[in-house]
This record gives C-alpha cells, sequence and structure tokens, in this order.
C-alpha cells in the first residue's frame, strides 16, 4: 500500500482509499450509507461549520469566535468542535475494519495492496480537516461526500473526476498555507500539503483505471 507518513505521536488519524471491485460494489455502498447515517453531525460541530461558511475567516488553528457568545473567542474548543465532523464515531468503526483489522474488506475478498489502495497517517488532527481548512468554506462545500468519506460506484468515479479536479486541482499557496496551519497542530512535518489536495483524485483515477468503485474512510487511531 502507498503510504504518506506523518510521525504519529499523539491520537493518530488515518485516511483510506481503496478501489472496490464491481461485484462488491452495492454491498459496499450498502454498509457506507448505514455508517453515513449512523454519524450525524453534532450540533456544536454543525454551528461553527455554519459560522464558517457565513465567515469564512471565523475559523483558524488558533482560535475561533465562541457561536454561543457573539463577540467572544475561544481557542481549542471550536477546532475540535470542526474536527468532531471528520471523525464520526459509526464511520471511523467502518474504517478501523478495514486498516486495523482488515475484517471487513477479507469478508469481501478484497486485499489492500499497493495498487488498489493508498493510506494517509496524521498525528493530532484528521488529514481530511486540514484539506478542508485549506480549501476554504466556499470549496469545501463543493466536496461530495461525508467529511473526507466517500462511495462512488465503479459507473460514477469517470464522472466525479472532472467535478474533484475542478476543486482540488492546482491549490493556491494560501490554500496550501492554511492546510500547513492545521497540520501544525500535530506533529505532521513530513506530510505535504500539496499530499492532501492530490489524494482523493488520485485515488479515483486509480479506481477509474481498473474499472472500479471507490471507498474513502476517516478512522481515528
Amino acid at each position: 500500500m502507498r503510504e504518506v507518513y506523518a510521525r504519529p505521536m499523539g491520537v493518530t488519524f488515518f485516511w483510506l482509499s481503496l478501489s472496490i471491485p464491481l461485484e462488491h460494489a452495492s454491498n459496499v455502498a450498502a454498509h457506507f450509507a448505514e455508517a453515513v447515517t449512523a454519524s450525524p453531525v453534532s450540533q456544536s460541530a454543525r454551528r461553527v461549520l455554519d459560522r464558517w461558511r457565513e465567515a469564512p475567516s471565523s475559523l483558524s488553528p488558533e482560535s475561533v469566535p465562541d457561536p454561543a457568545r457573539p463577540g467572544f473567542w475561544m481557542k481549542s474548543e471550536g477546532t475540535v468542535d470542526f474536527e468532531e465532523l471528520f471523525r464520526p464515531e459509526a464511520l471511523s468503526a467502518f474504517g478501523q475494519g478495514f486498516i486495523r483489522t482488515g475484517a471487513e474488506a477479507n469478508d469481501w475478498g478484497i486485499e489492500p495492496t499497493a495498487e488498489n489502495a493508498s493510506l494517509v497517517i496524521t498525528d493530532r488532527i484528521p488529514a481530511a480537516a486540514a484539506l478542508y481548512f485549506g480549501l476554504g468554506a466556499e470549496r469545501a462545500a463543493r466536496m461530495p461526500g461525508h467529511f473526507g468519506a466517500l462511495f462512488a460506484a465503479p459507473a460514477d468515479v469517470g464522472q466525479l473526476l472532472p467535478v474533484l479536479d475542478a476543486v482540488l486541482e492546482r491549490p493556491s499557496p494560501e490554500m496550501l498555507a492554511r492546510a500547513r496551519r492545521w497540520l501544525a497542530r500535530g506533529n505532521n512535518q513530513d506530510l505535504r500539503p500539496e499530499e492532501l489536495f492530490a489524494f482523493i483524485p488520485r485515488a479515483l483515477r486509480t479506481a477509474h483505471t481498473r474499472g472500479e468503485g471507490l471507498l474513502l474512510l476517516t478512522a481515528r487511531g
């Protein structure tokens, strides 16, 4: 498996891409939909997200406006709430079944290899959170899936590629700098922000070349 390593020291987060053969696509789609349904967005995370979309400059890794107290700022709570979006319990458990034990993939006869899978490992913050913050509120709102988690059937991968390319291709220096600021909250100096923007398009191209679907999962270590 192609792996992009940070140096995990605190809480570890995983971001997995896996190509899904046609014969398993409907089964994986059903499991993914079930996990999404069981992963509702918390009210506190929703408030921070809504505020970020209303005022794109309102969220930073250092401090954020308190959504419950206009005119007040808070330190870690807002960013923690923002990151909650990228580590939903049911989807994380689903991802751990692939990443830690391989149980889910083995049940379907899918073996993650360097040819069909890729993994990003980050320390203390989910990689998808750094990507979203780097994109900014307007571009992030155009991202399909569930905050870094996504299932695309084989027939949909080719249509999804130009959509994601339009959002993620050629990130501006400002976008890369924002992603780098978020990554700096953990021990992630070995992870280039460009890798975050390239991760999903590269996985889609791999799946498209193989004529397969794509599963993206986030999981907490």
